[in-house]
């Protein structure tokens, strides 16, 4: 398996996180112009408040920086030490898919139920991940 195969999963997270940045920042601009939230609230995030649409949006780019860093680490963590398999590489994309899966919902229907789901999948494909690698080094250490 070519080594930066795993790179690729973390390539695509990178551009979804940029999508949602990207987003999150036209749309504020926007209710910034239509009047919907004072730009003094940016200042400190403590004159007003967003509407509610707006604020599932800065949740929902909050928590591309709360567990992904971890995803990242890890595909770093795999190349580094040549653990690339067709297993780790198949967990990163699924990893992907979950996130995907969880931003479609969060700013979409918001289902709380449906989005846990994704979130927890994603959540247990990142720890078999982790796994993955720890059996992997342990298995080549022997």
């Amino acid at each position: 398996m070519e080594p930066s195969a795993i790179l690729y999963p973390g390539a695509a997270m990178f551009f979804l996180t940029f999508a949602v940045i990207v987003n999150l920042g036209i749309s504020r601009f926007r209710a910034v112009g239509r009047r919907e939230v004072s730009v003094g609230y940016y200042r400190l995030y403590n004159e007003g408040g967003e509407p509610p649409r707006l604020r599932v949006l800065t949740r929902h780019a909050q928590n591309h920086f709360e567990v992904p860093p971890l995803f990242y680490m890890v595909l770093l963590f795999i190349y580094v030490t040549g653990h690339v398999t067709w297993l780790t590489v198949g967990l990163a994309w699924l990893y992907f898919v979950s996130r995907c899966v969880h931003s479609y919902i969060h700013l979409g229907t918001n289902n709380v139920s449906h989005r846990f789901s994704a979130y927890a999948a994603g959540g247990l494909v990142l720890g078999a991940l982790w796994l993955s690698l720890l059996v992997s080094m342990l298995s080549s250490a022997a």
